[in-house]
């Protein structure tokens, strides 16, 4: 088995996350509108836990970085998708929405 440096880790999520995000930017309807209601609702880590003081598992880690992922995925699709559709970019191209909800 190969092992890969953390370097090489991150250069491989960045060329998914962005292959990712055209692919979704690139949806018509209803699929697209399917698509951005999935990363809107996995976007945010939603923590059923109940005390603030519990200590993260490592599952909470996981789970944390997926919604992340998924968060990134959702704010470069959304900003291919307004030049697709000829919208300006915001001043902030990766603000959250980036004039899609």
């Amino acid at each position: 088995m190969t092992v890969l440096s953390d370097e090489s880790v991150e250069g491989r999520l960045i060329a998914h996350r962005q292959l990712l995000s055209l692919i979704v930017a690139g949806l018509g309807a209803p699929d697209e509108e399917r698509i951005w209601a999935f990363l809107d609702e996995r976007s945010v880590f939603q923590d059923a836990e109940e005390d603030p003081a519990a200590l993260p598992t490592p599952a909470h880690g996981i789970q944390l970085a997926l919604a992340d992922e998924l968060r990134l995925i959702s704010e470069k699709a959304r900003v291919l998708a307004d030049r697709r559709d000829g919208a300006e970019d915001p001043p902030d191209a990766t603000a959250a929405g980036a004039g899609r909800r």
